[in-house]
């Protein structure tokens, strides 16, 4: 008894770890697939029993499946598209990418291959063939399905209204009797026909009421007759396109006379438990039931009646009166032309009323502004279709429009939909390169506004008004891509005595002073280190500043003033908020010291150590200045040593000046540190004040051509520095 419990756990143990490992094959496998599908499955039978096997005629079999689409009944479907691209590259260029798809009816592949130039993509869709479809498990198709015509299948699915349209234009027959053709149809249930009025043409005449139409005359019944045949036949492809066949944003051309089309679209939609669904639209109006098969075509169940769709974008908006305004813009912007052409766009379009709500000054700019007139329609528009029945209920979703910015998209309880803070009226106007929603508000970017009007919108009124003092409010607006570096309103209330002397120096102009915070070129201000940027000051650049430190992001200045708001918009320039005024050097560090009179005695050592000259050459360079107060407490002994000995006057200088440009924002980042001499350094409190050795910075970021000098309260001594900290030093 004991032999046979003994043998028991061991056979189960091992019939468990085969059972395990097949189940890790199996990962293994699907992991492959959801990486590329680069691995081909495998599928076999497994019949395990020992010669010894204790348990008699107990078999203990299992059947390991391999992937669904290599089993029985599975056809596949070859599409390949070649296009032409240009290609600068001399020589032999080739790249190739393959990826795959695992969906619910179909296993998608898709190859591109690029040789010098020549783009062919080649897609591979293996699906179940006609007539069948997958069971719940198990390889393959092998679901055999009782398949009828296209108009039986209609019945079934309760379509009568459809078919009663397709029997007043004389369509029944044909998708009935119709041996070799195949259909594709989507086909409006009955409330489309009921709760809606699609009407034909112009002359009132509802698709409902055709087997009554009175012939007034034959010109005008032919027309209705033709209008009515063509709004059936918008509904109507040739081919059969099941689901696993069409793809996002995929155009299909009808049977309809003009060629109308359909576009597709898919998209997973987050209900109120956050679950994704995937729901299907065909020319935005939602599918409801997909891939009904019969033995000649399939019928996509839509929830409405499907115009015919044959204008562009451009064209819609040309077609509405209440657009005239929206009209202007596109014809003055040029961009009329590109909604002309092929593409899949979704179009914001205020009405007139929306502009006329607008501030006078704010419609006249962007409605004539060439500068603004992009900006503004490209906030309005999408780069892909969003239909209404994509926007969930009751959560809040957000897409890029054309200007790289977020919109934020909403539908409430009682299904009003709002882009922003405007509402659409007016949903899901289909044209043949996208989407039209009326709305009731003009969406205002902040590329449209002018710079003033944005400095003054984020609060920095002191910039603005100086602008204003110093006569540059006029050039400002009417230049073209510029970028501006703009301190708040806070940056002027705490600005240094060095800063405030220069800016309220007589021989310094105001002008000199705003224009070295213009920079006359766009820029996002990601520039390396030590870049500069050409101003409108024409003596002056503006320097950028990059830092890094480990386990911390890069951080920049400008001329030692960090940058707090990137990249602000307006219609003609950029804009950086910064937290200093930018003053423009008077000259190298030693002339920053010697327009001071509180570092007099320290420049005047640096002149009798023969340093000056060093000090004047490009650097940059790092002075931590002495103040007159601060050399003044020095000892007698500590005096008569500096004046005895150029050799020591020249190293007390030297512990005060670095190699390097250290603004106080840099040394801010830090808690604790060491100097390149290895001077301790710790910065504390609420302001961040910074320590070096016994010193402590009372002024900080007093830019020069060659470098930055930080005033100090005490001087920094030998005793003051550790020359093994050297190996520790943040400054590497």
């Amino acid at each position: 008894m004991a032999s046979t419990s003994w043998w028991f756990w061991i056979w189960s143990a091992l019939v468990l770890l085969i059972l395990l490992a097949d189940d890790t094959e199996g990962w293994r496998h699907a992991k492959r697939r959801r990486h590329g599908g680069l691995f081909r499955g495998r599928q076999f039978n497994s019949h395990w029993r020992p010669s010894f096997w204790p348990w008699g005629s107990l078999d203990l079999s299992w059947t390991t499946s391999g992937v669904w689409w290599e089993g029985p009944n599975v056809c596949t479907h070859t599409e390949q598209k070649n296009d032409s691209t240009l290609n600068d590259l001399m020589g032999h260029f080739i790249s190739t990418s393959l990826s795959c798809d695992d969906k619910e009816t179909s296993y998608i592949c898709t190859k591109t291959m690029e040789i010098n130039g020549e783009k062919t993509t080649t897609k591979e869709i293996k699906e179940c063939c006609h007539g069948y479809k997958r069971p719940r498990r198990g390889p393959g198709c092998t679901v055999s399905l009782k398949l009828e015509n296209i108009v039986k299948t209609a019945n079934s699915l309760n379509l009568t209204e459809f078919l009663r349209a397709a029997r007043s234009v004389g369509l029944e027959d044909e998708l009935q009797n119709a041996t070799e053709a195949k259909f594709t149809i989507f086909a409006p249930r009955n409330e489309a026909f009921k709760n809606t009025s699609y009407l034909i043409s112009s002359y009132d005449v509802m698709i409902n009421d055709m087997n009554s139409v009175i012939r007034i005359s034959p010109p005008i019944s032919t027309l209705i007759v033709n209008d009515a045949s063509d709004l059936v036949l918008g509904h109507v492809t040739g081919g059969i396109l099941s689901t696993s066949r069409l793809q996002d944003e995929q155009i299909i051309t009808t049977a309809n006379s003009k060629s109308s089309t359909v576009r597709v679209n898919f998209y997973d939609k987050a209900d109120n438990r956050g679950n994704y669904h995937n729901i299907m639209t065909a020319n935005c109006k939602r599918v409801m039931s997909r891939d009904n098969m019969a033995t000649n075509g399939v019928i996509h169940v839509v929830e409405e009646v499907l115009k015919p769709v044959y204008k562009s974008l451009t064209d819609l908006v040309s077609s509405y009166p209440q657009l005239s305004y929206l009209k202007t813009i596109l014809g003055h912007s040029n961009i009329g032309h590109d909604l002309r052409l092929d593409g899949q766009y979704t179009l914001f379009a205020p009405t007139d009323n929306a502009f006329k709500n607008l501030d006078p000054q704010l419609l006249n700019r962007i409605t004539t502004d060439q500068r603004c007139l992009k900006k503004i329609v490209y906030n309005h528009l999408l780069p892909n279709v969003i239909c209404s029945a994509a926007i969930p209920r009751s959560r809040r979703s957000r897409t890029k429009n054309m200007l790289s910015g977020y919109v934020q998209l909403t539908r409430d309880q009682d299904d009003k939909m709002f882009v922003e803070k405007s509402q659409i009226i007016d949903r899901d106007i289909m044209a043949t390169n996208g989407v039209l929603h009326l709305i009731d508000d003009v969406i205002i970017p902040d590329e449209a506004y002018g710079v003033m009007d944005v400095l003054k919108m984020r609060n920095i009124t002191k910039f603005a008004e100086l602008i204003v003092e110093a006569d540059l409010k006029k050039s400002l607006e009417l230049s073209e891509n510029i970028t501006i570096f703009a301190p708040t309103d806070e940056a002027f209330s705490t600005m240094t005595e060095f800063a405030k002397k220069r800016l309220n120096d007589s021989g310094t102009a105001l002008a000199d002073v705003l224009q070295y915070h213009v920079v006359p070129e766009t820029s996002s201000c990601r520039a390396p280190n030590n870049y500069q940027f050409p101003t409108w000051n024409k003596k002056r650049n503006l320097t950028v500043h990059t830092f890094y430190y480990f386990g911390l992001d890069s951080h920049q200045t400008i001329q030692c003033s960090s940058i707090v708001k990137l990249d602000i918009p307006s219609c003609n320039a950029v804009i950086h908020l910064i937290d200093q005024v930018l003053i423009p050097p008077i000259g190298t560090v030693t002339d920053v010291l010697a327009s001071d009179k509180r570092f007099s005695e320290f420049l005047r050592m640096i002149k009798n150590s023969g340093l000056a000259d060093r000090l004047n050459e490009n650097g940059p360079f790092t002075v931590l200045a002495p103040t007159n107060k601060a050399l003044a407490a020095l000892s007698e002994i500590e005096t008569n040593k500096l004046q005895d000995s150029t050799e020591s006057l020249e190293e007390f200088i030297m512990r005060h000046v670095h190699q390097g440009h250290k603004c106080c924002s840099e040394l801010n980042l830090l808690r604790r540190g060491t100097w390149r001499s290895g001077i301790p350094i710790l910065t504390y409190g609420v302001n961040r004040q910074i320590i070096l050795g016994s010193s402590e910075i009372t002024e900080c970021d007093m830019v020069g051509t060659n470098g930055v000098v930080h005033a100090i309260d005490k001087v920094i001594l030998e005793e003051d520095t550790d020359p093994f900290d050297d190996l520790l030093s943040v400054w590497g």
